[in-house]
Protein backbone atom coordinates (compact mmCIF):
# COMPACT_ATOMS: atom_id res chain seq x y z
CA UNK A 1 0.00 0.00 0.00
CA UNK A 2 1.34 2.98 -0.75
CA UNK A 3 2.06 5.78 1.84
CA UNK A 4 -0.43 8.39 2.92
CA UNK A 5 -0.82 12.16 4.31
CA UNK A 6 -3.87 12.60 6.76
CA UNK A 7 -4.76 15.09 9.03
CA UNK A 8 -5.21 14.74 12.87
CA UNK A 9 -8.30 16.36 13.84
CA UNK A 10 -7.63 17.72 17.52
CA UNK A 11 -6.85 20.97 16.22
CA UNK A 12 -10.38 21.37 15.07
CA UNK A 13 -12.07 20.59 18.04
CA UNK A 14 -13.76 23.40 19.13
CA UNK A 15 -15.23 23.50 15.56
CA UNK A 16 -16.64 20.31 15.68
CA UNK A 17 -18.20 20.89 19.16
CA UNK A 18 -19.90 24.36 17.66
CA UNK A 19 -20.40 23.30 14.37
CA UNK A 20 -20.36 19.32 13.90
CA UNK A 21 -18.33 17.81 11.82
CA UNK A 22 -19.78 19.26 8.48
CA UNK A 23 -17.38 21.83 8.12
CA UNK A 24 -13.88 20.10 8.80
CA UNK A 25 -14.83 17.60 6.50
CA UNK A 26 -16.06 19.61 3.30
CA UNK A 27 -12.71 21.96 4.32
CA UNK A 28 -10.04 19.25 4.18
CA UNK A 29 -11.65 18.01 0.93
CA UNK A 30 -11.76 20.75 -1.06
CA UNK A 31 -7.79 21.38 -0.11
CA UNK A 32 -7.36 17.47 -1.08
CA UNK A 33 -7.26 15.73 2.23
CA UNK A 34 -8.16 12.20 1.91
CA UNK A 35 -7.30 10.75 4.89
CA UNK A 36 -8.22 11.63 8.61
CA UNK A 37 -7.46 10.37 12.25
CA UNK A 38 -9.96 11.86 15.02
CA UNK A 39 -8.50 12.73 17.79
CA UNK A 40 -10.24 14.84 20.37
CA UNK A 41 -13.46 14.87 18.47
CA UNK A 42 -16.06 12.88 19.83
CA UNK A 43 -16.73 9.24 17.84
CA UNK A 44 -20.21 7.89 19.65
CA UNK A 45 -23.48 6.75 18.26
CA UNK A 46 -24.89 10.50 18.01
CA UNK A 47 -22.37 11.58 15.35
CA UNK A 48 -21.47 8.28 13.96
CA UNK A 49 -24.23 8.61 11.04
CA UNK A 50 -23.30 12.24 10.56
CA UNK A 51 -19.53 10.47 10.09
CA UNK A 52 -20.28 7.98 7.94
CA UNK A 53 -22.69 9.89 5.33
CA UNK A 54 -19.34 12.24 4.89
CA UNK A 55 -17.11 9.73 4.52
CA UNK A 56 -19.37 8.26 1.57
CA UNK A 57 -20.33 11.68 0.45
CA UNK A 58 -16.51 12.77 0.46
CA UNK A 59 -15.11 10.40 -0.77
CA UNK A 60 -13.30 9.92 2.46
CA UNK A 61 -11.75 7.91 5.28
CA UNK A 62 -10.84 7.59 8.79
CA UNK A 63 -7.53 5.66 8.83
CA UNK A 64 -7.33 5.74 12.67
CA UNK A 65 -9.74 6.66 16.02
CA UNK A 66 -8.03 8.18 19.51
CA UNK A 67 -9.42 6.07 21.99
CA UNK A 68 -9.01 5.89 26.06
CA UNK A 69 -8.00 2.39 27.73
CA UNK A 70 -9.57 3.34 30.50
CA UNK A 71 -11.53 5.81 32.60
CA UNK A 72 -9.61 9.13 32.70
CA UNK A 73 -11.50 10.03 36.10
CA UNK A 74 -14.62 10.20 38.32
CA UNK A 75 -17.68 11.20 35.50
CA UNK A 76 -15.57 10.70 32.60
CA UNK A 77 -18.07 9.66 29.72
CA UNK A 78 -15.36 9.05 26.88
CA UNK A 79 -15.88 5.80 25.33
CA UNK A 80 -12.73 3.56 26.88
CA UNK A 81 -11.47 -0.12 25.78
CA UNK A 82 -11.95 -1.49 29.16
CA UNK A 83 -15.64 -0.86 29.73
CA UNK A 84 -16.64 0.03 25.99
CA UNK A 85 -14.46 -2.22 23.22
CA UNK A 86 -16.84 -3.72 20.92
CA UNK A 87 -19.16 -0.59 21.00
CA UNK A 88 -15.62 0.97 19.78
CA UNK A 89 -14.13 -1.43 18.00
CA UNK A 90 -17.95 -1.78 15.39
CA UNK A 91 -17.27 1.90 14.87
CA UNK A 92 -14.00 1.50 13.71
CA UNK A 93 -14.86 -1.31 11.54
CA UNK A 94 -17.95 0.40 9.80
CA UNK A 95 -15.85 3.16 8.82
CA UNK A 96 -13.47 0.74 7.67
CA UNK A 97 -10.89 1.72 9.91
CA UNK A 98 -7.99 -0.44 11.02
CA UNK A 99 -6.24 1.22 13.92
CA UNK A 100 -6.99 2.73 17.07
CA UNK A 101 -4.17 4.71 19.07
CA UNK A 102 -3.84 5.94 22.67
CA UNK A 103 -2.76 9.55 22.79
CA UNK A 104 -0.82 9.81 25.81
CA UNK A 105 0.90 7.85 28.57
CA UNK A 106 -1.58 8.00 31.36
CA UNK A 107 -0.29 9.87 34.29
CA UNK A 108 0.55 6.93 36.98
CA UNK A 109 2.95 6.12 34.93
CA UNK A 110 4.68 9.35 34.75
CA UNK A 111 8.77 8.82 35.64
CA UNK A 112 8.21 5.70 37.23
CA UNK A 113 9.83 2.68 36.26
CA UNK A 114 7.93 0.04 36.98
CA UNK A 115 4.56 1.78 36.10
CA UNK A 116 6.27 1.24 32.35
CA UNK A 117 5.90 -2.46 32.57
CA UNK A 118 2.34 -2.33 34.18
CA UNK A 119 2.13 0.01 31.53
CA UNK A 120 3.42 -2.35 28.26
CA UNK A 121 1.01 -5.01 30.24
CA UNK A 122 -2.23 -2.78 29.72
CA UNK A 123 -1.22 -1.95 26.36
CA UNK A 124 -0.41 -5.49 25.05
CA UNK A 125 -3.99 -6.34 26.30
CA UNK A 126 -5.67 -3.43 24.78
CA UNK A 127 -4.39 -4.96 21.47
CA UNK A 128 -5.08 -8.63 22.03
CA UNK A 129 -8.44 -7.71 22.61
CA UNK A 130 -8.64 -5.48 19.65
CA UNK A 131 -7.15 -8.46 16.83
CA UNK A 132 -10.30 -10.39 16.66
CA UNK A 133 -12.04 -7.45 15.08
CA UNK A 134 -9.30 -7.08 12.95
CA UNK A 135 -7.72 -3.84 14.67
CA UNK A 136 -4.37 -2.65 15.22
CA UNK A 137 -3.35 -1.01 18.39
CA UNK A 138 -1.12 1.89 18.59
CA UNK A 139 0.68 3.78 21.01
CA UNK A 140 1.62 7.41 20.59
CA UNK A 141 4.54 8.79 22.42
CA UNK A 142 5.66 12.50 23.60
CA UNK A 143 8.98 13.67 25.16
CA UNK A 144 8.54 11.83 28.39
CA UNK A 145 8.27 8.36 26.84
CA UNK A 146 12.38 8.80 26.53
CA UNK A 147 13.50 9.31 30.35
CA UNK A 148 16.02 6.84 30.85
CA UNK A 149 15.68 4.08 33.42
CA UNK A 150 18.90 2.29 34.37
CA UNK A 151 19.94 3.25 30.94
CA UNK A 152 16.81 2.47 28.79
CA UNK A 153 14.50 4.53 27.29
CA UNK A 154 10.98 3.83 28.80
CA UNK A 155 9.97 3.70 25.29
CA UNK A 156 12.16 0.97 25.11
CA UNK A 157 10.66 -0.48 27.98
CA UNK A 158 7.71 -0.77 25.96
CA UNK A 159 8.70 -1.74 23.02
CA UNK A 160 10.44 -4.82 24.45
CA UNK A 161 7.56 -5.89 26.94
CA UNK A 162 4.45 -6.01 24.32
CA UNK A 163 3.93 -7.65 21.52
CA UNK A 164 4.33 -6.28 17.86
CA UNK A 165 2.00 -8.73 17.10
CA UNK A 166 -0.46 -6.73 18.71
CA UNK A 167 0.89 -3.19 19.27
CA UNK A 168 2.40 -0.44 17.16
CA UNK A 169 3.90 2.85 17.79
CA UNK A 170 2.66 5.95 16.46
CA UNK A 171 5.73 8.29 16.32
CA UNK A 172 5.46 11.68 16.63
CA UNK A 173 8.47 13.65 15.43
CA UNK A 174 7.70 16.52 17.55
CA UNK A 175 7.77 14.86 20.44
CA UNK A 176 11.17 13.00 19.59
CA UNK A 177 13.17 16.09 18.58
CA UNK A 178 11.76 18.09 21.90
CA UNK A 179 13.24 14.70 23.20
CA UNK A 180 16.85 15.24 21.99
CA UNK A 181 16.63 12.17 20.18
CA UNK A 182 16.68 12.37 15.45
CA UNK A 183 13.05 11.43 14.10
CA UNK A 184 14.50 9.80 11.20
CA UNK A 185 16.48 7.33 13.37
CA UNK A 186 13.15 6.24 15.43
CA UNK A 187 10.89 5.59 12.25
CA UNK A 188 13.97 3.20 10.93
CA UNK A 189 14.14 1.45 14.03
CA UNK A 190 10.61 0.85 14.82
CA UNK A 191 10.09 0.27 10.96
CA UNK A 192 7.38 -2.62 11.00
CA UNK A 193 6.02 -1.19 13.98
CA UNK A 194 5.37 2.00 13.08
CA UNK A 195 2.52 2.49 10.75
CA UNK A 196 1.37 5.80 11.71
CA UNK A 197 4.17 8.78 12.15
CA UNK A 198 2.47 12.10 13.24
CA UNK A 199 4.23 15.02 10.75
CA UNK A 200 4.28 18.32 13.19
CA UNK A 201 7.37 20.28 13.03
CA UNK A 202 9.19 22.48 15.83
CA UNK A 203 10.30 25.88 15.66
CA UNK A 204 11.68 28.30 18.53
CA UNK A 205 10.01 31.56 19.13
CA UNK A 206 10.95 34.44 21.53
CA UNK A 207 7.30 35.20 23.34
CA UNK A 208 6.31 38.92 23.38
CA UNK A 209 6.88 39.00 27.00
CA UNK A 210 10.46 38.03 26.25
CA UNK A 211 11.10 40.40 23.25
CA UNK A 212 9.30 43.62 24.77
CA UNK A 213 10.96 42.94 27.87
CA UNK A 214 7.92 42.53 30.42
CA UNK A 215 8.74 39.41 31.38
CA UNK A 216 12.29 39.69 33.04
CA UNK A 217 13.26 36.15 33.86
CA UNK A 218 15.07 34.43 31.47
CA UNK A 219 14.08 30.96 33.18
CA UNK A 220 10.71 31.73 32.67
CA UNK A 221 10.84 33.11 29.27
CA UNK A 222 13.16 30.02 27.75
CA UNK A 223 9.90 27.59 28.80
CA UNK A 224 7.70 29.55 26.45
CA UNK A 225 10.13 29.37 23.36
CA UNK A 226 9.16 26.38 21.94
CA UNK A 227 6.13 25.92 19.96
CA UNK A 228 4.44 23.29 17.12
CA UNK A 229 4.76 24.51 13.63
CA UNK A 230 3.28 24.28 11.21
CA UNK A 231 5.12 21.68 8.71
CA UNK A 232 7.53 23.59 6.82
CA UNK A 233 7.58 27.07 8.87
CA UNK A 234 9.91 25.37 11.45
CA UNK A 235 13.45 23.84 12.19
CA UNK A 236 12.62 19.88 11.47
CA UNK A 237 13.97 18.65 8.11
CA UNK A 238 10.07 17.51 7.52
CA UNK A 239 11.17 16.36 3.75
CA UNK A 240 13.79 14.17 4.61
CA UNK A 241 11.43 12.69 7.53
CA UNK A 242 8.23 12.14 4.95
CA UNK A 243 10.85 10.81 2.52
CA UNK A 244 11.97 8.29 5.31
CA UNK A 245 8.58 7.17 5.47
CA UNK A 246 8.02 6.57 2.42
CA UNK A 247 11.23 4.54 2.62
CA UNK A 248 9.98 2.41 5.63
CA UNK A 249 6.44 2.20 4.49
CA UNK A 250 4.89 3.94 6.62
CA UNK A 251 1.54 3.74 5.95
CA UNK A 252 -0.51 7.26 7.42
CA UNK A 253 0.98 10.27 7.99
CA UNK A 254 -1.47 12.56 9.84
CA UNK A 255 -0.64 16.35 9.85
CA UNK A 256 -0.82 16.88 13.68
CA UNK A 257 -0.97 20.85 14.90
CA UNK A 258 -1.60 20.53 18.55
CA UNK A 259 -2.15 24.68 18.49
CA UNK A 260 -2.55 27.24 15.95
CA UNK A 261 -1.55 29.99 18.13
CA UNK A 262 -2.99 33.24 16.48
CA UNK A 263 -4.09 31.30 13.35
CA UNK A 264 -7.36 29.35 12.62
CA UNK A 265 -7.31 25.79 12.40
CA UNK A 266 -8.53 26.16 9.13
CA UNK A 267 -5.51 29.04 7.76
CA UNK A 268 -2.78 26.73 10.01
CA UNK A 269 -3.75 23.12 8.44
CA UNK A 270 -3.61 24.84 5.11
CA UNK A 271 -0.42 26.14 4.99
CA UNK A 272 1.09 22.28 6.28
CA UNK A 273 -0.75 20.47 3.26
CA UNK A 274 0.30 23.23 0.65
CA UNK A 275 4.03 23.21 2.19
CA UNK A 276 4.16 19.30 1.79
CA UNK A 277 2.65 19.30 -2.07
CA UNK A 278 5.45 21.94 -2.44
CA UNK A 279 8.09 19.38 -1.32
CA UNK A 280 6.96 17.20 -4.15
CA UNK A 281 4.22 14.94 -2.27
CA UNK A 282 0.80 16.06 -4.10
CA UNK A 283 0.28 12.19 -4.69
CA UNK A 284 0.20 10.73 -1.46
CA UNK A 285 -2.74 13.18 -0.41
Amino acid sequence: MKSKIAVQTMIFSEVVEKEGYEPMFRFLKEIGVNELELSKTPVNKTVMPDIRRLCKELDMHVCCMNVNMEPQGPGDKALNLKDNLEEMAGYANELNCRYLRVGSMPSWAYGKEEAHYRLAELVNSCGKRLAPYGIQFYYHNHEFEFQKYNGKYGLEILMENTDPQYVGFELDVHWIWRAGQNPVDWIRRLQGRADLVHLKDYRIVMPKEGVDGTETSPKEVRKSVIQFAEIGTGNLDMKGIIETCVETGVRYMPIEQDTSYDLSPFDSIHISVDNIKKMGFEDYF
